[in-house]
């Protein structure tokens, strides 16, 4: 029976959420990448993305 190997670092590459508070969402997220210096990658009003992790309203083209 094979060992299994702990890999520290990315567990989850490339997500995104659809969501139907993207305000409410975006300031929960902020405050978590605030806490770990993480900054917003960028923004639109429809969309956000910081790192690997892209959320949208539900009416976002994107």
């Amino acid at each position: 029976m094979e060992t299994q190997e702990l890999h520290r670092g990315r567990l989850i590459d490339h997500i995104q959420l659809v969501v139907a508070d993207l305000g409410a969402c975006r300031r929960f997220y902020e405050g978590i990448f605030r806490e770990l210096h993480i900054p917003i990658g960028g923004t639109a009003e429809d969309y956000f993305w910081v790192d690997e992790l892209f959320v949208s309203s539900a009416q976002s083209k994107a």
